[in-house]
């Protein structure tokens, strides 16, 4: 493990539903292997999609076991992209925030139906001039 560490690598224990393992379940889970194995590259991650058999709130959780996680995994509880479902992230957001993460967010999505070309399709520019423009908005 020192051979990573010394080159940057994490590994990020994640927690996953039971109905998919039985090995870490929770982010406390997750977190109570970081402690035992006292290694800096060894932390956790918080996934918004893997959070089944959670029973405390998501931003409590991210609060509580914020100085483990460094890496979110976004998508909504049913594995579509953001937006696409009801969920709020506001509240892990806030917390994200408040305690000044740097880490990275990275969208990690199952089911792309109906798809982000159909439910917020670009307005493509049509004259000669902006050929090579950017969608419009």
């Amino acid at each position: 493990m020192s051979f990573m560490y010394t080159r940057g690598a994490t590994i990020a224990l994640e927690a996953l539903a039971s109905k998919d393992t039985d090995v870490i379940n929770t982010v406390r889970e997750a977190v109570r292997i970081v402690d035992e194995l006292q290694h800096p590259a060894i932390q956790s991650m918080f996934d918004f999609h893997n959070t089944a058999d959670e029973t405390e709130p998501f931003d409590r959780i991210v609060r509580t076991h914020f100085r483990a996680i460094r890496h979110v995994h976004m998508n909504e509880m049913d594995g579509r992209y953001p937006g696409t479902g009801t969920f709020d992230f506001r509240p892990v957001f806030r917390v994200l925030a408040d305690l000044r993460y740097a880490g990275w967010v990275s969208l990690e999505v199952f089911d792309f139906k109906p798809g982000p070309w159909r439910s917020r399709a670009p307005r493509w520019t049509t004259s000669s001039s902006s050929k090579n423009r950017s969608p419009s908005r």
